[in-house]
């Protein structure tokens, strides 16, 4: 990549990181109440002893966060303490984490070279299932990682889980660390997709 085409790059991610801040600050609510029926999903799947009690955005101090309460329906064992089903536990995460995934990663696709505007887009829209896997990542681990933590400082101080570790990984730059990844992975696929036999070589990105 020689200086002109880096410096081009350069200025297409500051503008589309820009463009795309824009529109997460006025439209970033839609997107995360797109989301939200996905982890409900996922968070019943990976915690099958409770019940949701409620998922979504909550204003806390003028900032807008993801809530989620919980209730504990089957007696289980945490570090050899039985906790009794009927007791609730929340927590919650800014939601601004869930558009920082999205705008990161799509800045990135946007100004990452090609030979052909029109591969740009492709990338973009083929951006789509790995930036939901990104998501999916980031905010419903995070949620239960933060209850986990809670969960434990009260009856085993100084145990932790995986839950906890990721939520400090993701809290100590993870988050970025997942979105560029993701940026990477959606144009190795692109790559290879351009260069199988049933697409014309010189289409490559």
């Amino acid at each position: 990549m020689n200086q002109r085409t880096l410096l081009k790059s350069a200025a297409v991610f500051l503008i589309a990181y820009l463009a795309l801040l824009a529109l997460s600050l006025q439209f970033g609510h839609r997107y995360v109440e797109l989301l939200l029926p996905i982890y409900h999903w996922e968070i019943g799947w990976l915690t099958p002893d409770y019940r949701i009690l409620s998922l979504g955005l909550q204003d806390n101090r003028g900032e807008e966060v993801i809530a989620l309460n919980l209730q504990l329906m089957h007696y289980i064992v945490v570090e050899e303490h039985v906790l009794s089903p009927g007791g609730n536990i929340s927590s919650s995460t800014l939601a601004g984490h869930a558009l920082q995934d999205a705008v990161l990663m799509l800045s990135l696709l946007a100004a990452w070279p090609t030979r052909r505007f029109y591969k740009r887009l492709l990338l973009l829209a083929g951006a789509v299932p790995v930036l939901l896997l990104v998501e999916m990542l980031d905010i419903p681990l995070m949620l239960l990682g933060s209850m986990d933590d809670l969960i434990l400082s009260r009856v085993a101080p100084d145990a932790s889980s995986f839950l906890v570790y990721w939520m400090h990984f993701l809290d100590g730059g993870g988050r970025l660390a997942l979105s560029i990844v993701g940026a990477l992975l959606v144009v190795v696929f692109g790559r290879l997709w351009f260069s199988s036999p049933a697409m014309p070589r010189q289409n490559v990105l």
